[in-house]
């Protein structure tokens, strides 16, 4: 009995040391749990800082450039303007290709954008080179060709290719309509 007794009593004290152990246990995990979340919850607040500062940084100095880089490029057109040299072709009258035989005129005005006044002077030495393309493909146009502002755009894009193939080394920036006729 003796050995009994001792029994209930390692029971017991098992018993109380098993309730203590899952006490302490759970106090650990507890507090375990709460330190966890303190952790995760900064690093939470960390990332969103992170986050914040850069959108931050990204509105605030990288969008800075672009109204600097727009006035920088503004006053580069300007100066250019301020340069370019305008040639007044003397006005063109060609007979266009009908295709039915009718006789159809087309009567136009340019203007010949340069960007100095050495190549304004050169393009006038070289200018019935340039009168001798611009008539021989304007007589090729139908009256078709020349519609609507596409035919027009047409037209200059084609003009300001012969043109600066005839005064080749200087360079024509632009082909300016002045006017435009169809008879």
């Amino acid at each position: 009995m003796a050995d009994d007794d001792q029994k209930p009593e390692n029971e017991a004290e098992e018993g109380a040391e098993g309730a203590e152990g899952e006490e302490g246990e759970e106090g650990e995990d507890g507090g375990g749990g709460r330190k966890k979340m303190v952790i995760l919850l900064a690093a939470g607040l960390v990332v969103v800082l992170v986050i914040a500062g850069a959108a931050t940084y990204f509105l605030l100095f990288a969008g800075g450039d672009e109204p600097a880089e727009e006035a920088a490029a503004a006053q580069v057109e300007a100066e250019a303007s301020a340069k370019a040299q305008f040639f007044d072709v003397p006005e063109l009258i060609v007979n266009l290709d009908s295709g039915n035989g009718a006789s159809r005129f087309l009567k136009i005005k340019l203007s010949l954008e340069v960007g100095s006044e050495p190549d304004r002077l050169e393009l006038e030495t070289l200018l019935p080179r340039v009168q001798d393309d611009f008539q021989t493909y304007l007589r090729s146009l139908r009256v078709e060709d020349l519609q609507g502002s596409a035919g027009i755009y047409r037209l200059k894009e084609a003009l300001l290719l012969r043109v600066n193939q005839a005064v080749e080394p200087v360079v024509v920036k632009n082909v300016l309509v002045r006017e435009v006729l169809i008879q």
